[in-house]
């Protein structure tokens, strides 16, 4: 939750434009709202397998368009978008030059035995975030990530001094002991 704040808040500004592919966790609809963005909705269908409509995406997306936002895989349809399906949506969001805000705090749950394609590093205008609280199963340790440019990064650093500054000693720890059991703790997550 921190991150997607953290990467919204260092991107969009009051008037900005900002696509997000429905349905979401609401707190990425929330906050555009609340920094003043101008939120359009992509939505998955049912009677499209809740796949995204790339067609819908390239009509939203614009030369307005900020920040295009997707949680991959989808929350909460599980909806996972293919190799092919990111890629074309890194195309989209390039050719107005929008940022790609993905959030990937459900990779790693699948029920497949892969992993769905990652956003990172299929560009220079993205910002993916991350976190223990859903795979894991450690959301009181409040610790979560995003991978982005350098730039961004120290963007978002700036504003975290606004919210929790660092994280718990003890959650750092934690962490650390998790991500070294991540292909366990992952395997435990596909099956739960």
């Amino acid at each position: 939750s921190e991150a997607n704040f953290l990467a919204l808040s260092s991107l969009v500004n009051a008037g900005d434009e900002v696509v997000i592919v429905m349905p979401n966790y609401m707190q990425v609809h929330g906050v555009a709202t609340a920094l003043g963005a101008r939120v359009r909705e992509v939505w998955l269908r049912e009677e499209r397998a809740w796949t995204i409509d790339l067609d819908a995406l390239a009509a939203a997306v614009n030369a307005r368009t900020k920040v295009v936002c997707v949680c991959q895989p989808n929350n909460p349809t599980g909806q996972i978008l293919s190799q092919a399906e990111v890629q074309s949506v890194v195309r989209i969001a390039d050719r107005v030059g929008a940022w790609i805000l993905a959030d990937e705090v459900y990779r790693g749950a699948e029920r497949s035995a892969e992993e769905s394609p990652s956003f990172s590093g299929r560009g220079e205008r993205i910002v993916v975030t991350g976190g223990l609280s859903k795979v894991y199963g450690l959301p009181g340790l409040r610790v979560g990530w995003l991978v982005a440019p350098r730039d961004r990064i120290q963007a978002a650093a700036q504003i975290k001094d606004y919210t929790t500054i660092a994280p718990a000693t003890l959650s750092e720890a934690l962490t650390e002991i998790a991500l070294e059991r991540r292909k366990p703790l992952l395997e435990r997550a596909r099956f739960l």
